[in-house]
């Protein structure tokens, strides 16, 4: 029996989609606007892009629950990981709860990561998640490859993520642009661009079943 291409990128344009492109041009409006201070670390932008992720993480809990007995259920158990670990990252593994000072330009001073009670082992846990999240997409690729089980992905969101990512990791975090200190605000309204992104893109995934029938001609 042939086999369907299991990811399938659909070019849809909807409301999702036009509220995404509004958010990028309010963001990028705001990051001439608002003062540094708030792309600092567990200041407002990263804050929200705490708020943003835990949405995610809770959407792919509520759809673990929805397809418990079903094989897509490893997919939103490997995005519930996915978020967890964005979070995690987003507040420096709890750094972010044991501030130590003030540096001269306002922005607070945590805890080396080390120096954390729970310092020494949290790569490994972190190692742990990551197998659990590869295991779960890789069999449940495989299953889909097997039982023609086709992932249908928004187009738009996920190239609005990927470019938004892009941005914010080697662009404006390296500050290869002459901007000053615009490099840390456009880091940050883009990484939480590619967040809201993300998840949108999590919410709109589906997966179908593709049945395929074979005719038979016979000439008498």
């Amino acid at each position: 029996m042939p086999r369907q291409v299991v990811l399938y990128f659909y070019r849809e344009f909807n409301i999702s989609t036009i509220a995404l492109l509004t958010l990028i041009a309010i963001f990028i409006a705001l990051a001439f606007v608002l003062p540094v201070e708030c792309s600092y670390e567990n200041h407002l932008l990263e804050n929200l892009e705490v708020v943003i992720l835990f949405g995610g993480f809770c959407f792919s809990l509520f759809n673990l629950r929805r397809y418990l007995f079903e094989m897509c259920m490893k997919f939103y158990l490997a995005c519930s990981l996915i978020f967890l670990l964005m979070i995690g990252r987003e507040l420096s593994w709890g750094r972010v709860f044991y501030p130590i000072g003030v540096r001269e330009n306002g922005e607070e001073i945590y805890i080396g990561i080390h120096n954390l009670w729970y310092g020494d082992y949290l790569m490994f846990f972190n190692a742990i998640l990551i197998c659990i999240i590869l295991f779960c997409l890789g069999y449940f690729y495989a299953q889909s490859w097997q039982k023609n089980i086709k992932w249908n992905i928004p187009l738009w969101e996920f190239l609005i993520f990927i470019i938004m990512a892009i941005l914010s990791q080697c662009v404006f975090e390296k500050e290869y642009l002459p901007i000053g200190d615009l490099n840390q605000m456009f880091e940050e309204c883009t990484e939480l661009l590619s967040y809201i992104a993300i998840v949108f893109c999590t919410c709109k995934i589906s997966f179908k079943r593709i049945y395929l029938s074979v005719k038979y001609f016979s000439i008498i």
